[in-house]
């Protein structure tokens, strides 16, 4: 027997098995499994095909449509994951529901070098998931979308969690930048969710209507799942309907110290650093299709509603006494709201010149708002303080898609063609109510929080891919461009108050961005594929136009409507094999982002309280990502997937430091088994995280290295029922994700420490979660 005594010391000074150790321990886990040389990728990348859940025996060659994985947003159409020249993952929904997948930072848990952030400070005291991290850039830098449409942008303290992977059909994560088809903010990838079709519950049924029950718990934060869909089929008509609920508390941090750890704890001992506020949340999602294929045509019309509302009872307030009042009670309320409605047509019309044409147009207000009444006892009075701080985007978009195919001199094209726009309206109202005991009077203080106006953005893009065919199929070329336009006008909101002399103006511009594919088949296994990409992502309107009074950095922040984009080049290579019984798929990246904006921050030391946001950062990533799995006995797959990113960036013209955003060393490695007698699969996977040794700052709070173990359960006793349970951090290890950045070893007050605690940052300790889905 081996023994590891290899280990690292975090910075709370507890040691632990190091990296190396536990990624060893894992590697001879699947090594003493069985035979095997060749991985493929992870079962979280397995087919986009229904194949029972993947708890059939092997199947065929022919017949391992596993391996034919189908992507429709990496090439704006359907396309196997091999023939595509960049890194694409595929959940599908069976994946999702098999581990009752509770949100979306439980949907990435096994991609390495994807995250998700979660806010717990006292400014955002929901604890709600913030935004996709690909290849180190997250926030709006990656595109989001919902069948083809926006999801709105977050501003500080906000939230772009605004879809639930519980109902999806499936979600496709594009790493790289995807701006020539899919325009501005997919700088870092772009995150497609896939809404379910009335085929998808009617296949295999022999009946004219299908139905499905689904639900789900999770211990972590006692959240409760309920879906109910249906869909029928009535000559060239289809439709489907579905309605979920969600019920669920604060998530439970049963790793985390109340005493602060590292930082201490000034809260009071009631309400330890170890503890979120006391939350419910409650949250809806409606989604109704009618599909009409009449000959040669296919007419849908999409209606979904996503919501999601949050109660919160802030028992503290860091900033109390040094204001000098008393906080009696403070409950704050956050809802999140996304509706949808979009129109679809596609035509196949298989001429000479024009093969298929396709449009959308949709229409999708969507909001975050938040509110909240404090009671604050002075000396000599009482005051009800309510703060009100409402944000939200409204997309009116339009998609035109035309295809054609043809040969010219022994070459076969398929050319992707279209135009791609949208008209967004931006508004934000932030404002307080301050009702006095002593003199009665009401105030309302308005243009407050990161103040900025109504905001009209109209992109206007035409894009075109041609991908060709030569030598027989063996090579693939993939040439792209699209030509962004974009104005932004924020001088129609009458009601918007600017700090004096930084009145809005109009900002326009246009790009010209481009991008290139190639993959040459080796042999019959074997692939090489290398890609060029350009990426952009537009300012928001919070960067360009805030313009307040700001209470947190004490000074001004002035708007600065000449910000340029923010742009990518990435550079990648790779290698895959495909084989009987696995697949892998190897790659390097090279990104040059630049022009990065950040702020608010202070450009002129004669100006000491004066603030802004500029283009002042340009970042250099480079990374590996491997992803396989491999059938190394009779219905034994083992797994691997890893990544490794290393980046600098320089800021304000200053020195090369670490880019913070860059992950180590990640590996997931994965043992899975299917029972045919029992119909039952059981999966094993490890996470192993390497320690961080790059930060910026000298100070930084640098997590150890991590070893976390999760083990899921799948039974079909019937063909229409299925069970799932999950265990994940079997062994409660204590650790922090090595993507965890932005906190120092010591913090910057005490204030701080109680306000943005360092052990609410601890990763969830152990945690079981149940499912079952009844089909009929």
């Amino acid at each position: 027997m081996a023994v590891f005594t290899y280990s690292t010391t975090n910075n709370t000074g507890r040691r632990r098995p190091g990296f190396i150790a536990w990624l060893g321990l894992g590697v001879a886990m699947i090594a003493l499994a069985g035979p095997g040389n060749a991985f493929g990728q992870t079962r979280a990348e397995q087919s986009t095909e229904d194949i029972e859940g993947a708890r059939a025996p092997l199947l065929t060659p022919e017949e391992t449509i596993l391996l034919e994985r189908i992507t429709v947003t990496a090439q704006r159409g359907p396309n196997e994951l091999f023939n595509v020249a960049q890194n694409v993952t595929i959940l599908t929904g069976e994946q999702l529901d098999s581990r009752a997948v509770r949100d979306i930072d439980d949907m990435v848990r096994y991609l390495p070098g994807l995250s998700v952030d979660r806010e717990t400070s006292l400014n955002n005291p929901y604890g709600q998931l913030g935004s996709f991290s690909i290849r180190g850039v997250g926030g709006n830098r990656v595109q989001i979308l919902v069948d083809g449409a926006r999801v709105q942008e977050q501003t500080i303290y906000g939230s772009r969690d605004f879809a639930d992977p519980f109902n999806m059909k499936a979600v496709e994560i594009v790493r790289g930048p995807s701006s020539v088809l899919w325009g501005a903010d997919a700088l870092g990838g772009v995150v497609s969710f896939r809404t379910r079709d009335p085929q998808d519950l009617l296949d295999g049924s022999d009946k004219p209507w299908a139905g499905e029950i689904k639900s789900a718990y999770d211990s972590f934060d006692g959240s409760f799942r309920k879906q109910f869909t249906a869909a029928a089929s009535q000559g060239d008509f289809q439709m489907l309907a579905s309605f979920g609920h969600l019920s669920a508390h604060e998530p439970r941090l049963r790793n985390a110290r109340a005493d602060g750890g590292i930082w201490g704890c000034p809260r009071p001992a009631s309400f330890g650093c170890d503890k979120l506020f006391d939350a419910d949340t409650y949250a809806w999602n409606a989604l109704g299709k009618l599909i009409w294929t009449p000959e040669d045509h296919e007419f849908r019309l999409t209606g979904e509603f996503f919501r999601r509302h949050t109660e919160v009872d802030q028992v503290w307030d860091a900033f109390a006494a040094s204001s000098g009042y008393a906080s009696a009670s403070y409950p704050r309320e956050l809802d999140m709201q996304r509706t949808r409605l979009a129109l679809e047509h596609k035509w196949t019309l298989n001429t000479p010149l024009l093969d298929e044409i396709k449009w959308q147009l949709s229409y999708s207000p969507q909001k975050r708002d938040t509110s909240g009444t404090q009671t604050r006892i002075f000396a000599t009075r009482t005051d009800t303080y309510t703060p009100v701080r409402n944000y939200g985007e409204t997309f009116l978009e339009a998609d035109v898609q035309l295809t054609s195919r043809f040969a010219t001199g022994g070459i076969a094209h398929k050319l992707i063609y279209g135009f791609d726009g949208d008209l967004t309206d931006s508004s934000y109202d932030g404002y307080n109510i301050v009702h006095r005991s002593d003199t009665g009077a009401t105030t309302i203080q308005t243009n407050q929080g990161y103040n900025f106006p109504e905001v009209k953005t109209r992109r206007a893009d035409f894009y075109i891919q041609d991908e060709m065919e030569l030598l027989d199929g063996r090579l693939r070329i993939t040439p792209g461009v699209r030509f962004a336009t974009y104005r932004i006008d924020p001088t129609g909101d009458t009601g918007y108050k600017p700090l004096p002399g930084n009145e809005p103006e109009v900002t326009s511009n246009t790009k010209l961005i481009k991008k290139l594919g190639l993959i040459y088949e080796l042999d019959d296994s074997y692939s090489a594929y290398a890609s060029y990409g350009e990426g952009f992502k537009m300012p928001t309107s919070q960067q360009m136009f805030v313009s307040a009074s700001d209470p947190f950095i004490g000074g001004i922040v002035l708007p600065n409507p000449g910000l340029k984009p923010e742009s990518v080049r990435n550079y990648e290579i790779g290698l895959r094999g495909l084989f009987d019984r696995g697949s892998f798929s190897a790659g390097v990246f090279y990104a040059d982002y630049q022009d990065f904006i950040r702020g608010p921050m202070n450009l002129d030391p004669t100006r000491p309280n004066v603030w802004t946001y500029d283009n002042v950062e340009d970042v250099k990533l480079w990374g590996i990502e491997i992803a396989g799995e491999y059938e190394f006995h009779a219905d034994w797959w083992a797994s691997a997937a890893i990544s490794y990113q290393h980046g600098t960036q320089r800021v304000a013209g200053g020195k090369k430091t670490p880019f913070d955003g860059a992950v180590p060393l990640t590996a997931v490695l994965g043992l899975r088994h299917f029972i045919a007698d029992w119909n039952l699969e059981a999966e094993v996977l490890g996470t192993f995280g390497a320690a961080v040794t790059r930060r910026a700052s000298p100070n930084a709070f640098l997590p150890g290295g991590y070893a976390v173990f999760d083990a899921y359960l799948n039974w079909k006793p019937r063909n229409n029922l299925e069970l799932n349970a999950g265990i994940q951090n079997m062994f409660d290890t204590r650790y922090f994700r090595n993507s965890l950045y932005g906190y120092d070893v010591t913090p910057a007050s005490a204030a701080t420490a109680g306000a943005r605690p360092l052990e609410a940052q601890v990763a969830p300790g152990r945690t079981f979660k149940l499912g079952a889905t009844l089909r009929f």
